[in-house]
Formats: C-alpha cells, sequence, structure tokens
C-alpha cells in the first residue's frame, strides 16, 4: 500500500490480487494479473474522494527466464516496479489510475474556484431595535390654510373714434 500526497490530494495505491497461471513455458505460478484500486481525498477545503481501480494484465507469452522472479519472492515494490514499466512511467504520481483520480479531484476544485456557496450559519439573537415612531411623530402638524388674496387692478376704458 502506498500513501503519497500530492497537490493537498492524499490517495492510496491498494494492490489486491495477483492473477496467476500455474505453469507458463515450464515456469510455475507466474502473474499475469494485477487488481489494482487508488482512493484519493483532497485534504484542504472543499473535500472530495474518489476511487477508481481495475486490472492490469501482462504478456507471458514470452516471459524472459533470467528475469523470472518466483512467486515466493515477489514484493510490492516488485509489483509497482512491473505496473510502471508496463505503462512507460517512472512514479506511482504518473500511474494511470492515481493519475485519474487525483485529476479527478483537482477538476472537481478547479470547478468550485469560478463560484462557489459557503453556509456561514449566522444566528442574532437579543436585538435592541428602534421604536417605531407613531403616526403622530411622523406627520407635520396642520397650519390652516390661508386665504388667497385678490387684488384689483383698474381697467382702462378705450374709446374709439367713429
Amino acid at each position: 500500500m502506498f500513501f503519497l500526497i500530492s497537490m493537498a490530494i492524499n490517495y492510496t495505491l491498494h494492490i489486491g490480487n495477483l492473477g496467476r497461471k500455474l505453469s507458463v513455458d515450464g515456469l510455475e505460478n507466474v502473474i499475469y494479473e494485477v487488481s489494482v484500486g487508488v482512493n484519493a481525498q483532497s485534504q484542504e477545503y472543499p473535500q472530495f474522494t474518489y476511487s477508481c481501480g481495475g486490472n492490469i494484465q501482462f504478456d507471458v507469452s514470452e516471459i524472459d527466464v533470467e528475469s523470472f522472479v518466483p512467486f515466493e519472492e515477489v514484493t510490492q515494490e516488485i509489483v509497482v516496479g512491473w505496473l510502471l514499466t508496463k505503462e512507460g512511467v517512472e512514479s506511482v504520481d504518473e500511474f494511470s489510475y492515481v493519475k485519474a483520480s487525483v485529476d479527478n479531484i483537482q477538476a472537481r476544485i478547479d470547478a468550485l474556484q469560478v463560484e462557489d456557496s459557503v453556509s456561514v450559519g449566522w444566528t442574532v439573537s437579543n436585538v435592541s431595535v428602534a421604536p417605531v415612531p407613531t403616526t403622530e411623530e411622523v406627520l407635520p402638524e396642520e397650519t390652516p390654510a390661508e386665504e388667497p388674496v385678490v387684488e384689483e387692478v383698474p381697467v382702462e376704458e378705450t374709446i374709439t373714434e367713429s
């Protein structure tokens, strides 16, 4: 089992079952398949988890007798080496199942960087509020309306000659 951290995302690579053929070209207990699983989880907000897994098969049709490892001597490190070699990568971080898990979580985190909602759970109690003014306090006092003053203007008479 491997525990590694990448971009604040922890992952665990599990090597489950080893499929073996009882005999291949005179060699016994030849491993031809490895079941792997990866669990990944972001360690900071937001926390996401993702798991994936599957079976990886090896071509055992042309086993090199010189490099064959007897089943009883197979270790976790040897199997991990076979997995990395099969994919042409050098580290567990680059292994397809690990990379897919970490990338999935990172994509989900990146998507939340655009828009997010945050629950604050605020509660307010025992709050003093200023009293609401009554109608009398709001309306100004009425003043009696004054009668309009009418001014008389003299009209001039116009005389016309006939």
